[in-house]
C-alpha cells in the first residue's frame, strides 16, 4: 500500500485460513481431550483419563460457537454504517453508535458501540488502512493504541 492507506473494508486472512481457524477451534480442544483420554499427559487414573474428555468437548464446543458466531472476520463501512460478519452471524450499527475501536497486541480487535456491546474482530496488524477510513468515515471514533501494539507510522499522521 504504497502511499494509499484507506480501505473501505477489512477480511481476515483468506476463505482457506478462515475455514482452518473454524475447524482449530473445534478440532484441537477435542485432540486434546482425547489425548489426555489416552493417558498422554501422565494420568494414571481411570477418572483423569475420563475427565479430559469431557473437558476437550465442552472447550472445543465454546470456542466453536465463538469461531462461529461471535468473532467477526469482515468489516466494511458503507451507508453511514458499520457492517461486520462472522461466519454464521452479521450486523451493523450506524456510524454514529460506533464509539471506539480497539486494536489488542493479542491479534484481535474491539469495536465498542455507544450501547455498550462489543464486537469483536480478527485480526490486528492488517486493520490499519480500514481503521484509518473509518477515522476519515467517522471522526467521532477514538481509535486506541495499546502500549505493547506497534502502530505503522504513517497511521498517526493526518492524510
Amino acid at each position: 500500500m504504497d502511499g494509499d492507506h484507506f480501505a473501505t473494508s477489512y477480511t481476515f486472512g483468506s476463505a482457506l485460513g478462515r475455514a482452518a481457524a473454524v475447524l482449530a477451534a473445534f478440532v484441537v480442544p477435542v485432540v486434546f481431550g482425547v489425548a489426555g483420554a489416552a493417558g498422554l499427559f501422565g494420568t494414571d487414573q481411570v477418572w483423569q483419563r475420563i475427565a479430559f474428555v469431557p473437558f476437550g468437548l465442552i472447550v472445543g464446543a465454546v470456542y466453536g460457537y465463538l469461531a462461529l458466531f461471535r468473532i467477526a472476520y469482515r468489516l466494511r463501512v458503507g451507508d453511514s454504517r458499520l457492517h461486520w460478519r462472522a461466519v454464521l452471524r452479521s450486523g451493523s450499527a450506524p456510524l454514529a453508535e460506533v464509539s471506539e475501536v480497539v486494536p489488542h497486541p493479542k491479534n484481535y480487535t474491539t469495536v465498542v458501540l455507544a450501547d455498550g456491546r462489543r464486537v469483536r474482530v480478527a485480526g490486528v496488524h492488517d486493520v490499519w488502512p480500514f481503521l484509518n477510513a473509518l477515522r476519515r468515515a467517522a471522526p467521532h471514533v477514538q481509535i486506541k493504541q495499546p502500549f505493547g501494539l506497534v502502530t505503522p507510522r504513517w497511521f498517526g499522521a493526518e492524510g
